[in-house]
């Protein structure tokens, strides 16, 4: 009986054509799918410190800027101008700066004392739930502020002042930072509303307002409110 011959296997070289295809595919499809951290800047200017000589001419200047002021606290906003005398505050004071309260039942300075207890315990023990709860407790001080209101405030006193752009504003150091940013973004620019005045008669119209857009020339840009913010330190 014949034998069969035996043929050892020629190697191959692997085809990666088809891999390396697949890969090429792949590579923007996670690419796109990656969410990319996102930064904001806001352009802002540190308070300027004089000095030298006071100036020995008395007379005050024809038309004095505006000087706004606000300062933000635990209890709220703190609206103030040297330049001119604010429109009252339904329910404050008619003498000295307005004042715009927290939102009603809310207590802010408890809530922020919370919200570094969490975060102690999360620098101690590392948990997660530490920094969640903290963050939640942060928001909560946050949305305790009632910026529907400051917004219409500063509407009313840029009908007066329309050449008005700038905003000194200043906060306690027990105020946070995030505070601070939602205020700016408060001041800056326009939003749209339903009403002729502007304003905002309701949390919720407020909260979904999309950036007025105004148009000089061929160019659409938002429309400013007190857009030159200035970090102030107020005493």
């Amino acid at each position: 009986m014949a034998r069969k011959k035996f043929e050892m296997p020629v190697d191959q070289e692997l085809n990666l054509a088809p891999i390396m295809n697949l890969v090429m595919i792949l590579i923007p499809l996670l690419l796109l799918s990656v969410v990319f951290e996102q930064m904001g800047v806001i352009n802002v200017s540190a308070p300027k410190l004089a000095v030298g000589p006071v100036d020995s001419d008395p007379t005050p200047p024809e038309n004095p800027p505006l000087q706004l002021t606000i300062g933000i606290s635990t209890s709220g906003f703190t609206i103030a101008a040297t330049g001119a005398k604010l429109p009252p505050i339904v329910g404050c004071p008619s003498e000295g700066p307005s004042t715009v309260c927290i939102k009603k039942g809310q207590d802010v300075e408890a809530m922020l004392g919370k919200v570094k207890a969490l975060r102690e315990k999360f620098d101690s023990t590392g948990n997660r739930d530490f920094s969640d709860q903290s963050d939640a407790e942060l928001n909560s001080a946050v949305e305790a502020y009632d910026f529907r209101s400051l917004y219409n405030i500063l509407v009313g006193i840029k009908k007066k002042f329309p050449e008005e752009t700038v905003v000194n504003l200043g906060a306690d150091p027990s105020v946070p930072f995030e505070i601070l940013i939602k205020t700016m973004d408060t001041v800056r620019f326009k939003l749209e509303s339903k009403a002729d005045s502007g304003e905002f008669s309701n949390e919720e119209e407020f909260a979904l307002a999309n950036y007025k857009e105004e148009t000089t020339g061929d160019a659409a840009s938002r429309a400013l409110l007190f857009n030159d913010v200035v970090l102030a330190v107020i005493q």
